[in-house]
């Protein structure tokens, strides 16, 4: 793979990270094709939309509420094992899903019950992977590492969509076989690296799952840095939830056709793409300039976006917002990771995740609402006051204005 190709000589020599980055890379592009191959099998199905769209909302709600559970059972469990088990599950639903729909006996509580799983596993998957992550590479080339998980995450946002849809077209059947291939492919490249992993500690019968959760909560809110990211996160996640949704409805609105809509978000995830290959550059200058210059360059983008609400002006300003966010992720990911106790790994990235992941849904809504009020210019113009917002804080936030360069942070460790 061309990213594999362009890794730095230390990642490209490291045979079990390049394995990790693989069996994410596959899991990962699996999972973004599920996400259009259910909807549109439950549609063939059932000829509902509430059926198809019920599908993905109880996906997202159980992947919500176990973010803090499967945080805190990643750091009791071996988190290979973990993986491992999770692909499994995933594999095998999907091929009972494949032979339900092959004899004539998938309905749709079938495929929702299928979607649900196989998103609860990706759940568990995510924090035991990033935790894995520290095991397998050494914390003075975990900038890097991050970075190229973020082109990871965008590659596969950007291919698995259109290729979910091409492979519908088919045969039904055709995404999730491609789905169970993906799964087949992150087992076999987990189950391969080498790198020992500790085995975890022996759990105290007298501590409860609760009281797990609890004690990485409070970890974490009390480290300053992981308070201000948690913050700011959540603030970054709920304006390009709106932001996304509010561009789809101004392109529409415009006169745009369908397929001029999926080209603007192919453009704006361009953008993050090569953002995030270009992040071990970028990661080389002031961190702190890095993390405020993608919250400004956003805040600037996005009242921009009001002057000639089309796809091929929306496109390119998405893309713009979206340059730096891989390469700032990166940074600010390296420190939470340098930062966080081993034990605490799993409930940390859980805690961040979940933040995130909250609020997205909020974005949409709230966005509409104005949309339907006030129209696109408004809504625009309010989302770019949230980002300002944002971004005004970020830069009186002392923590983020003083981050030490990323070489100090790791051998402070």
């Amino acid at each position: 793979m061309y990213i594999i190709a362009i890794m730095g000589e230390p990642l490209r020599r490291n045979r079990d990270f390049v394995l990790l980055w693989s069996a994410t890379s596959a899991s990962t592009l699996g999972a973004q094709v599920a996400s259009v191959a259910y909807p549109l099998l439950a549609l063939e199905l059932t000829g509902s939309a509430v059926h198809a769209g019920l599908i993905g909302s109880a996906a997202m709600a159980v992947g919500i509420a176990l973010r803090l559970p499967a945080g805190a059972l990643v750091d009791r469990w071996d988190r290979r094992r973990t993986m491992l088990t999770c692909d499994l599950m995933r594999g095998a639903l999907v091929a009972a899903t494949v032979a339900g729909s092959l004899l004539g006996l998938l309905d749709w509580r079938m495929l929702l019950a299928a979607a649900v799983i196989s998103g609860a596993c990706g759940v568990f998957f995510q924090p035991a992977e990033t935790a894995m992550l520290r095991r397998v590479v050494p914390v003075e080339h975990l900038p890097q590492a991050l970075a190229h998980n973020e082109a990871r995450q965008y590659g596969a946002s950007i291919a698995g969509p259109p290729l979910g849809g091409l492979l519908f077209n088919l045969g039904r059947t055709v995404p999730l076989a491609g789905e169970l291939l993906a799964y087949l492919l992150s087992f076999a490249a987990v189950l391969a690296i080498k790198s020992p992993m500790p085995a975890p500690e022996a759990a105290d019968r007298s501590r409860t799952l609760l009281r797990d959760i609890a004690e990485g909560l409070r970890w974490t809110w009390r480290q300053r840095f992981l308070r201000v990211l948690l913050v700011t996160a959540a603030g970054f996640s709920l304006v390009f939830s709106a932001l996304t949704f509010t561009a789809i409805v101004a392109a529409r609105q415009s006169g745009a056709a369908p397929a001029d809509v999926g080209l603007m978000m192919a453009i704006s995830g361009a953008g993050g793409l090569l953002g995030a290959l270009a992040a071990p550059r970028l990661q080389q200058r002031s961190p702190a300039s890095v993390v405020l210059a993608m919250f400004w360059v956003a805040a600037a983008a996005i009242p921009a976006m009001a002057v000639h609400p089309t796809p091929w002006a929306i496109g390119p300003l998405l893309a713009a917002a979206f340059l730096l966010a891989p390469a700032a992720n990166a940074i600010l990911y390296t420190y939470q990771m340098t930062i966080t106790p081993d034990h605490l790994q799993g409930r940390v990235i859980s805690s961040l995740a979940l933040i995130g992941s909250a609020v997205t849904p909020i974005g949409p809504l709230a966005s509409g609402l104005i949309l339907d009020r006030w129209g696109v210019t408004a809504t625009l113009l309010s989302i770019a006051s949230v980002m300002t917002v944002v971004a005004l804080g970020a830069t009186l936030s002392r923590t983020i204005r003083h981050l030490p360069p990323l070489a100090e942070a790791a051998a402070a460790r």
